[in-house]
């Protein structure tokens, strides 16, 4: 099992995120950062070959307030680093997702469990 920690939550991806100027794809500074950071902190914890295998992930991410966040938006901006960051080859591996949010006050980040995945059946 690889086990990651980031120390911030996910920017969520949505349209409004990457925006044409000039007809040129950019990614709003506050999205960059979140990613060169987490790109960053993946790449400290990890430095093996890509995981090319189906797999199971479970996450666990932990909120500083109660404020409404949607939870699908974020796991599409971690898979895209999980997978810039060469954890694994392609997010079309992952075949199962198992997520968690708690609210700890003041508190953020993400654990994210990375298993070898178990067919039922």
């Amino acid at each position: 099992m690889l086990v990651l920690r980031l120390s911030r939550l996910p920017v969520p991806k949505t349209n409004r995120y990457v925006r044409r100027r000039g007809g040129r794809v950019f990614k709003p500074p506050r999205v960059r950062n979140w990613e060169v950071r987490a790109l960053w902190e993946i790449k400290q914890q990890y430095s093996g070959e890509p995981i090319n295998r189906k797999v199971a992930v479970d996450i666990v991410l932990t909120l500083p307030n109660h404020r409404r966040r949607d939870i699908d938006n974020m796991l599409k901006s971690l898979w895209d680093v999980l997978e810039k960051g060469g954890v694994i080859a392609d997010d079309t591996l992952i075949y199962e997702v198992r997520t968690v949010k708690r609210i700890v006050r003041g508190e953020e980040g993400v654990l994210i469990k990375i298993r070898d995945f178990q067919s039922i059946g």
